[in-house]
């Protein structure tokens, strides 16, 4: 992973152009004109969006630059596109724009006004990797990959449908036109994929001709100038490997199945409910059978939650995972609770302090903020003082401040997201068996009352539950107790501010208690709550917060046991279901081998799917987790990079104990 800079701009009368590569990014005035001439016209995306029978369509972009090919794009499609499809667009950037320079760039275009503060709301921080924004209630995604082009589309799974190939000219930046760009470029495209390219370079035609596309140069956008257009001639297997022998065939996903007109997901904790809502935005009916009297009633259950990433001081999957799900759940929230299904003294975007609570932690955190590996805007450091400052009561320690994080009560999420119409859900629904029906193909429930539930798709998001089944018997999930403390405020003390973590973690309260914590116990199965531990929440509270956790001994104290479910490498197991069998056989032999190249590809159960293992990060992960399965259901383009997505893979355990020869 590298380190991202900012783009430099010189700002003209009419415009900002590029100090590093000298090129304008637009010209005012003529900026919108020339985008719908270039790309939209040279993609023929009116006629398409208005002949569109299938449920969603993609676009990518090499270059995001001031997203003014995205706001012309989006205008296009709510004007022409059905009512109930999705538009997947993708853009790639190394050298992303500053917010501030965003903003200045679009307020040159009033006309994009929603679209230009629905954008600056969610635009990320300057951090390599993928980043899902979401548009119009779902009718549109936004994935800003920030990264080299030709990286980029490495860690990219499409299909596309139409390409903008878009960035400065080969004269000013040569880098980027590469052969291995237009390989990746026709291994995401399919029979009926098109490009525009605003140049019309030798080496472009000459690129795109050499992996099948058949190409024209036409009148561009202005007297002299030249474009491309062209369309993919090409072998079609967009969702396969790149070579014929892959690196790592079983983490490929499934083949692509016809979208399921209904799923069924096991579980309504975080996991199920934000799987059911990234479904339902989608315009599929979705039933959730929950095995208890409500949903949110597990793990999902605690009065509140942290938004909560901890960092590594070298990036890593896990770390790349919560950064990406950290701004998109703070994003989902405030969505929530705009459209009013959220109330506001359910959630709060107080920030969060990481305190360094030893000398060793200390260290870790300032090797981190010295590797400078992550902007500011999301996460700096602070000393004792000023923790002390954002926290509103004191405390001895250092730390780190995340600006952006924050709280959220788990069970009212659950509720804010289950009232989409789309969403059904059953309570006091304990599934018994899980089949699939040859004939029918489809996946059969059938719970304790004798009540029987069908659908071409299954998400299983029951937590430690799911090893119950035979088809996920193999999953290594874990339970991990915990005890939660809440207790009314003390009048002596003054409000927290800001949530506070080091052993345990407490938010800002809500409706007048503090909730914090928590235990950690493993195997270790008591649901009573326990004195001792109301006393173990205290002293790890005191250590941290002196004062606030003195006056919280004072006061009465009730709580709440739930059970984590997590895995051997505390990643959450979200993706399609293996065939654990199939698998030991077709990839046996990485027992003898672990670097055997395998043509074999990975045999999944047909359409059922996975969401478990989420730990003490699922208000993080479940959201972004839910997308993901909803985009692999649907055979959309994922809003997760290859990367992050085979290290939650659900098949990454037998792959690893086949490598040890342990199974």
């Amino acid at each position: 992973m590298t380190h991202l800079q900012h783009a430099l701009i010189d700002w003209q009368q009419h415009g900002a152009r590029s100090a590093r590569f000298d090129e304008d990014y637009f010209n005012s005035d003529t900026g919108p004109a020339e985008a719908r001439h270039v790309f939209v016209d040279g993609n023929q995306l009116g006629a398409r969006f208005t002949a569109l029978t299938q449920a969603h369509f993609s676009i990518a972009e090499t270059g995001f630059g001031s997203g003014l090919n995205f706001l012309v794009t989006r205008e296009l499609w709510l004007q022409r596109a059905p009512q109930g499809a999705r538009l997947n667009y993708i853009s790639l950037e190394k050298y992303p724009l500053t917010l501030q320079d965003l903003a200045r760039c679009l307020g040159h275009w009033p006309e994009f006004a929603s679209a230009a503060s629905q954008l600056q709301a969610q635009y990320p921080p300057l951090l390599e990797g993928f980043h899902r924004l979401e548009f119009d209630n779902g009718r549109i995604s936004l994935t800003l990959i920030f990264a080299d082009a030709t990286q980029g589309l490495a860690e990219f799974e499409g299909p596309v449908d139409a390409w903008f190939l878009d960035g400065f000219s080969p004269a000013s930046n040569p880098n980027i036109w590469s052969e291995a760009l237009f390989q990746q470029v026709a291994h995401l495209s399919h029979k009926s994929t098109t490009l525009a390219a605003a140049h019309a370079e030798s080496c472009l035609r000459d690129g795109l001709a050499a992996v099948d596309f058949e190409i024209s140069a036409v009148l561009g956008f202005g007297a002299n100038s030249r474009m491309l257009s062209g369309t993919y001639s090409g072998p079609v297997a967009p969702l396969a490997p790149m070579a014929p022998a892959s690196i790592s065939p079983w983490f490929d996903r499934p083949k692509a199945r016809p979208r399921p007109e209904s799923v069924l997901i096991l579980g309504a904790g975080l996991a199920g409910c934000c799987a059911a809502y990234a479904l339902a935005r989608r315009g599929i009916p979705v039933r959730l059978l929950e095995r208890s009297e409500a949903a949110a009633s597990g793990g999902s259950g605690n009065r509140q939650g942290a938004l909560y990433a901890k960092l590594p001081v070298r990036p890593t999957k896990q770390g790349l995972l919560h950064s990406t799900g950290l701004d998109y759940s703070r994003h989902l929230l405030q969505q929530l609770s705009t459209e009013g299904l959220l109330p506001a003294h359910s959630w709060q975007a107080c920030g969060l302090l990481q305190l360094a609570q030893s000398d060793r932690e200390a260290n870790r955190q300032g090797q981190l903020l010295d590797a400078g590996a992550y902007p500011k805007t999301l996460v700096q450091g602070v000393s004792a003082s000023e923790a002390s400052v954002l926290a509103g009561t004191s405390t001895p320690h250092s730390g780190l401040f995340f600006p952006t994080a924050g709280w959220v009560s788990p069970v009212d999420l659950c509720q804010a997201l289950l009232q989409h119409p789309l969403i059904s859900l059953s309570t006091s629904a304990t599934v018994e068996a899980l089949d699939y029906q040859q004939d029918s193909k489809r996946w059969q429930a059938q719970c304790d009352s004798g009540e029987r539930f069908q659908a071409c798709a299954v998400i299983v998001a029951t937590a430690g539950a799911a090893k119950a089944l035979c088809s996920l018997a193999h999953l290594p999930l874990k339970s991990i107790r915990g005890q939660v403390s809440e207790a009314p405020v003390p009048a002596t003390e003054p409000a927290l501010r800001t949530v506070v973590c080091g052993d345990g973690y407490i938010p800002p309260a809500m409706n007048g208690t503090y909730c914090f914590g928590a235990t950690f116990d493993l195997h270790d199965c008591d649901t009573e709550i326990r004195p001792h531990d109301h006393q173990s929440n205290l002293a790890t509270l005191s250590k941290s917060l002196p004062s606030l956790g003195k006056a919280l001994a004072q006061q009465p104290l009730q709580g709440r046991v739930a059970f984590r479910c997590s895995t051997p490498d505390y990643l959450p197991i979200v993706g399609p279901a293996p065939d654990a069998e199939r698998f030991m056989k077709d990839y046996a032999r990485l027992r003898q081998d672990r670097k055997w190249r395998f043509d074999t590809e990975p045999c999944h159960y047909p359409g059922l799917y996975v969401s478990v293992g989420h730990g003490s990060k699922g208000l993080l992960t479940c959201p972004i987790g839910g997308e993901l399965l909803a985009s692999l259901i649907c055979n959309e383009p994922l809003p997760l990079g290859r990367t992050v997505t085979e290290a939650l893979n659900p098949a990454r355990f037998i792959i690893k104990n086949l490598i040890r020869g342990s199974i």
